[in-house]
């Protein structure tokens, strides 16, 4: 797969709510986004056997069907045999008929790539060689998408439901369809590894169905904000939903189970289906921290029954442009690769069972104030020298004590420009000293110290 970078868009709601401080670190209330209505063809309900039903309208006959909407007009038989039909030129109106998708003309449809980041791979189907996306793209039906450990794409279907997949993902778009018969449309997405999250477009119930599919198990969803899953390792789907319902149906197992809202499925290899309530959103110990350091560190407050913790940080408030995410087993969820400015940090908790739970939105502000010191002996003089890293202009203060941090500073030089001062004449005996920036820029100050580091003197006193 090929590295590339684009930009990406902001779609649905967000996942969780929106905390909003009143430090630097965050931002001004971030409106809720609403889905987008588009006035695009009902779905197509297609049953566990893959026949679709349709009801006879008058003057049609069953002959008359296949000549206009069969790929083969002889398959009206089938049909005719399936549903019992004696004479296929006389159905009663009303009549409702099942007839199996196969033997149905179809146009297919595309998915558009919205947005994409990092490594991000899209096969037209396997074993063709993977490409590298563009923002517009089409995909159609058969493709195979990648995303490597910095990888997320999003995609739009054709009506209107928007898709992301985030790192370390395969996703199969294995049908995306408009069935010519009804008009309705047909989609059938696989997700073989890693993650996928949906914002499906409400569906008016008992209009259609929109398939997400594991090697464990299949979901059926209808105007659905969830979250499906596989680990080839436990070899179990999960389905976390976040709004709406999802029937979840075990692979070779009988009747689905119904999740609605803030509850989660497991799919054991079995096909077993267990529900349990999702774990709630937990808190960042501390909301308005602004991330200074190097590695941009988001500590999260102990939540019962977490064994991970998961952070996603995005552009906008609806997570369609993730930049980052990591998940920790401990409270300190690091980000090594965050850049400046001001985004969106999502965190949510994973249960014993692997569920995701709920989360909430955090606007956080990002501003490398990074420092390092050190301290070296020349002759009967003390050389302290420090660097870091940060965008602006940076003055820095020099403080040192004898004994502990808690006396007072001997020595307390604070506006230096320059990366180093010197000490000579200093007694024998054990000090304590440090260095801190005062980082300056876009018309805002962040300030930064280093801990205080003991230092012996000997031999250099008079």
């Amino acid at each position: 797969m090929t590295k590339a970078d684009g930009s990406f868009w902001t779609y649905g709601p967000s996942y969780g709510r929106l905390l909003v401080g009143l430090s630097l670190a965050v931002a001004a209330p971030v409106a809720r986004a609403q889905p987008v209505a588009v006035p695009l063809a009902r779905q197509v309900e297609v049953a566990a056997d893959g026949t679709i039903d349709y009801q006879v309208r008058k003057g049609e006959h069953l002959y008359g069907l296949a000549r206009l909407y069969f790929t083969r007009q002889g398959d009206f038989a089938l049909v005719q045999r399936l549903n019992r039909i004696a004479d296929p030129y006389r159905i009663p109106t009303g009549t409702r008929l099942r007839i199996p998708v196969r033997l149905l003309r179809a146009e297919p449809l595309d998915a558009k790539v919205q947005a994409f980041r990092g490594q991000v791979g899209i096969r037209a189907g396997a074993g063709s060689a993977a490409g590298t996306p563009t923002v517009g793209m089409a995909v159609r039906p058969g493709a195979i998408i990648e995303t490597g450990p910095d990888g997320f794409v999003g995609l739009t279907l054709s009506n209107g439901s928007q898709l992301s997949i985030p790192t370390r993902s395969r996703v199969r778009l294995l049908a995306m369809r408009r069935i010519l018969l009804t008009g309705g449309v047909d989609f059938d997405i696989a997700v073989d590894e890693g993650k996928f999250e949906t914002q499906a477009t409400p569906l008016v119930p008992g209009s259609g169905q929109f398939r997400l599919r594991t090697p464990r198990a299949v979901s059926a969803i209808r105007g659905t904000v969830l979250r499906v899953g596989y680990g080839a390792d436990a070899g179990q789907s999960l389905t976390e939903v976040l709004d709406g319902s999802v029937a979840v149906q075990g692979a070779g197992s009988g009747k689905p189970a119904l999740v609605p809202k803030g509850q989660g499925a497991v799919v054991a290899a079995s096909g077993a289906v267990r529900t349990e309530a999702l774990l709630p959103a937990p808190d960042l110990a501390d909301p308005a921290q602004v991330l200074i350091d190097p590695v941009a560190a988001f500590t999260v407050r102990p939540l019962p029954g977490a064994r991970a913790y998961h952070v996603q940080v995005a552009a906008d408030a609806g997570f369609g442009d993730v930049v980052a995410e990591a998940t920790a087993e401990g409270t300190v969820v690091a980000l090594p690769a965050l850049g400046n400015g001001r985004w969106f940090a999502r965190v949510s908790a994973i249960a014993a069972s692997g569920l995701e739970g709920e989360s909430q939105v955090y606007s956080i502000r990002r501003v490398l104030t990074g420092l390092n010191a050190a301290a070296e002996q020349e002759a009967d003089r003390l050389k302290f020298k420090w660097a870091g890293a940060g965008e602006g202009r940076r003055v820095y203060h020099f403080q040192m004590a004898r004994g502990d941090a808690k006396a007072r500073p001997m020595v307390d030089e604070p506006g230096l420009t320059a990366q180093e001062l010197t000490l000579s004449g200093m007694a024998d005996g054990v000090y304590v000293w440090r260095v801190g920036v005062r980082q300056y820029a876009d018309g805002e100050m962040v300030e930064n110290w280093l801990p205080f580091q003991k230092l012996t003197v000997a031999g250099t006193g008079r």
